[in-house]
């Protein structure tokens, strides 16, 4: 399915979020603090959005890991010099990492995570690779609280975002997915508490209402925080 929507995928989050996406990207790569030749693990990299973000804002290296061929393809047009210097690319799995425990300095993963099919094996393997100091962000969808809102948002996740997104991209199945996927996919008090389970701190930020929710982890014990 990603490999058919490649093509449009990044026109359509554009026009879908009405750019508001870019912000929340921008947000989730400043609050992870990255430092001067930080080596950082982007899960389900995509077209690379989030991994150019931080090769533009930073002097860090990013390997992106994908299982879609097709996102690959759109990421390695759009990394222009960064490619095979500072961006590296790898078809992968989040639920297996290749890679040694401890590896990098951070890790992130925007928009995926619903995705995995095995969460929390996802989250064990970001935990795995990222070095004890680390920080690992999750930047993904949710459903707002309000529900006043929720139920507004539910009628353009609905109707108007497939429609919008079948007729540019070809494929309305994909569109009517990713209102699915937001719906069931974990809670954020049960995403925070899975990882408070595993012997993570968890600072959480809501964005726009509720409609997205950045995650900071970190190992150790410590109080959720919430900044809305």
């Amino acid at each position: 399915m990603f490999d058919r929507i490649a093509p449009s995928y990044d026109i359509l989050n554009r026009i879908l979020s009405v750019s508001i996406d870019r912000y929340w990207r921008k947000k989730t790569i400043q609050s992870l603090h990255i430092e001067q030749n930080c080596l950082v693990l982007d899960i389900a990299t995509g077209t690379g959005d989030l991994a150019l973000g931080a090769l533009q804002d930073t002097s860090c290296r990013v390997v992106g890991i994908d299982l879609s061929l097709g996102m690959l393809r759109q990421a390695t047009r759009k990394s222009g010099l960064y490619l095979n210097n500072r961006f590296f690319m790898i078809n992968g799995d989040a639920t297996s990492l290749p890679f040694r425990d401890g590896v990098f300095d951070r890790a992130m993963i925007a928009f995926g995570i619903r995705n995995v099919s095995g969460v929390d094996r996802c989250l064990d393997e970001m935990c795995r690779v990222v070095k004890p100091a680390g920080i690992i962000a999750i930047l993904e969808l949710s459903v707002p609280p309000s529900p006043l809102f929720r139920k507004a948002y539910f009628a353009y996740f609905k109707h108007i975002l497939p429609l919008v997104g079948g007729l540019i991209s070809g494929n309305t199945r994909a569109y009517r997915y990713l209102h699915d996927s937001v719906v069931d996919f974990l809670s954020p008090g049960k995403l925070v508490k899975m990882m408070e389970e595993k012997g993570c701190t968890v600072a959480l930020r809501s964005f726009f209402g509720g409609v997205a929710r950045l995650y900071l982890i970190t190992r150790g014990t410590g109080e959720e925080k919430k900044d809305d």
